[in-house]
């Protein structure tokens, strides 16, 4: 008869094997995908998206290496309003982002999964890094939007505004990141600067997966589920309290363009559609108008840019010219003068000389 396996064998035969084979067979036990959640039917959880092993190539580091957890969730598009992601899109920046990947923003749990007693101290130490790196963007936003000396901007510090998982095949942490208000408030300007918070972890528990037959397999499992059903409603609405208070952004006239505008952005492929979906109710609508014909109005427009910095460039060369010229005429004028002083000066001496010489 064949031998029905159990979970302590699942937990013993990926022992000393790869992280893949650990993301793959002992993660889903402790961290519930948000998205196939979803899928199932269980309901509240549309906003919410989730990468794996996605780098986040949208926000500066704040180390050396640039974030790439195994798996993170956080706020989708569909999260929030057209009016919304106007705001944060005109907002966003590698310092201050709004989007980390090119589908996820404002994550507030991610997970890292380690073979072995010694490595998951490697992956509590990524965690900090990249939960570090999405609590700041969080209070960076309130800072925008408020101030810093605001009582919604305090209201945040010391409170936890992501969740970390490092997991083996053995054992869970938990933990909470938070942000606290460093020695110096300002710069030297007295402007708002978000550079002098320093950023910890809370301890929230460690479970084990193999200890008391068990029996803790699954917290760590209804913790994350408590993550999405509390949780990520309130951190949607703590980012939407912040945004209502953002400055609109100001329409593009002209020339004027950002890269992302032109292709050079990764994720402008993907969010494309969505983002002349979304123009449909927006407040600056673009008119209807062929590709082709919008083109060829930009392009003229450039080479008249062009042409017209092309003559100024020839001017300016052209006047540079001719302020040489006449520095050149000028020299030689004072250089003739002082040659014909020189001999007036050489003459009087010859005959104060001759005076001298007769006397």
């Amino acid at each position: 008869m064949a031998r029905r396996s159990t979970d302590h064998d699942v937990l013993d035969r990926v022992h000393g094997l790869n992280e893949a084979r650990l993301q793959r067979d002992v993660t889903p036990w402790v961290v519930p995908s948000a998205e196939n959640l979803f899928f199932s039917g269980v309901a509240g959880l549309d906003g919410i998206g989730e990468e794996i092993n996605a780098e986040w190539v949208r926000c500066e580091p704040m180390g050396l290496s640039r974030p790439k957890p195994d798996f993170t969730v956080g706020l989708r598009r569909s999260a929030f309003r057209n009016e919304e992601l106007e705001k944060l899109e005109n907002y966003g920046t590698p310092q201050n982002p709004f989007y980390f990947t090119p589908d996820l923003s404002f994550p507030f749990l991610i997970c890292e999964a380690k073979t072995g007693r010694i490595r998951i101290d490697q992956a509590d130490t990524q965690n900090i890094h990249s939960a570090s790196i999405a609590t700041k963007a969080i209070v960076s936003l309130y800072v925008a939007a408020f101030g810093r000396e605001h009582e919604k901007t305090k209201a945040l510090l010391g409170r936890v505004l992501v969740f970390t998982v490092s997991d083996n095949n053995r054992m869970v942490n938990l933990y909470g990141h938070y942000a606290v208000a460093g020695m110096n408030s300002s710069d030297d300007d007295g402007d708002d600067t978000v550079d002098s918070y320093q950023y910890f972890r809370y301890d929230i528990a460690i479970f084990s997966l193999s200890m008391y037959d068990g029996r803790e397999r699954f917290r760590a499992y209804n913790f994350v589920r408590n993550l999405y059903d509390r949780f990520a409603p309130q951190h949607l609405e703590r980012i939407r309290e912040a945004v209502g208070s953002v400055q609109r952004p100001v329409p593009h006239t002209g020339l004027s363009f950002a890269a992302s505008d032109i292709g050079l952005d990764e994720g402008s492929s993907q969010q494309g559609s969505e983002a002349i979906a979304s123009q449909e109710n927006a407040v600056f609508r673009t008119p209807s108008e062929p590709a082709s014909a919008s083109q060829k109005r930009d392009m003229a427009n450039m080479k008249g840019q062009l042409d017209k910095l092309l003559r100024q460039l020839q001017e300016l060369g052209q006047h540079s010219r001719d302020k040489e010229e006449r520095m050149e005429r000028l020299m030689e004028q004072q250089k003739m003068e002082s040659k014909e002083q020189l001999e007036q000066l050489t003459g009087v001496i010859s005959r104060l000389q001759e005076l001298m010489d007769t006397s």
